[in-house]
């Protein structure tokens, strides 16, 4: 017998929305880690919280991932992970920071950003630079130690190594040694470096039904950068709130109660 239509319009009204309650959550956690790390700008903020040793979310969070830790504080907060992940692989969710479409996965995670201002090589007498300039471009240069000349220069609004590449210059009038350098050098300045920590071949770390190939600490870390794009894409208008996205932030707002209870 087919639901009548009152039913149906009790059920949809019985479904509870987790984006306001995630947004309170992680604006107590912004309260917390803004007067802990003293700091006055948000990643360093976050970089605080994720890498000091004094950090409390560090001491009072990281045993609780550990494989050993099978206490239901531990395995309620794993559940959590494991949920989050799983909701997230059925969906493709992605976010937009300065202008790069990034996927918002613990499979696909920033954990340590770099700041690019002047990163700096020699190798086979050759000087390769990559620097920002006036109005925050990147100007990449590859020069003659012993004369001085500039082989290949070239300027990009931001980090992108294909648009380097494709660069009529980078095939004319380096050589293939040189190309190779080059590439080895500027995919090392990425500003946003990925990490997968579901299967990037590190230690295994049993979280709920899934495993992790990865530290207890790059999984903290991967979880607040998760997090906290999550919470960037409801306040930037990139978040549709269909039922399988309502999902994601059930289990992302478990995450962040559990690191409120562990330090306060």
């Amino acid at each position: 017998m087919p639901i009548p239509p009152h039913a149906l319009n009790w059920m949809s009204r019985a479904e509870i929305d987790y984006i306001g309650p995630f947004v309170k959550a992680w604006a107590a956690f912004n309260a917390w880690y803004r007067h802990a790390s003293g700091a006055a700008q948000e990643r360093a903020m976050l970089d605080y919280v994720i890498g000091h040793a004094n950090s409390a979310l560090r001491r009072h969070v990281l045993p609780l991932l550990t494989n050993g830790n099978a206490t239901a504080e531990a395995e309620r907060l794993k559940q959590a992970i494991g949920d989050l992940q799983q909701r997230l692989d059925a969906i493709h969710f992605e976010v937009t920071p300065k202008g790069r479409r990034e996927r918002v996965s613990l499979r696909e995670v920033c954990i340590r950003p770099k700041n690019l201002q002047r990163e700096q090589m020699e190798r086979s007498g050759q000087r390769f630079v990559a620097a920002k300039i006036e109005g925050g471009r990147i100007q990449i240069t590859v020069t003659s130690v012993r004369t001085n000349q500039v082989r290949f220069q070239y300027e990009q609004l931001q980090y992108d190594p294909a648009d380097v590449y494709s660069q009529p210059g980078f095939t004319n009038d380096l050589s293939a040694a040189q190309q190779v350098t080059l590439r080895e050098f500027y995919d090392a300045c990425n500003p946003r470096p990925m990490t997968d920590l579901v299967q990037g071949g590190g230690p295994v770390l049993n979280v709920s039904t899934m495993q992790f190939q990865c530290s207890a600490e790059n999984l903290l870390a991967g979880l607040v950068e998760t997090l906290y794009a999550m919470r960037n894409a409801l306040l930037h208008g990139e978040v549709e709130a269909d039922q399988q996205m309502l999902a994601c932030y059930e289990s992302a707002y478990r995450i962040v109660m559990c690191f409120l209870e562990r330090i306060r």
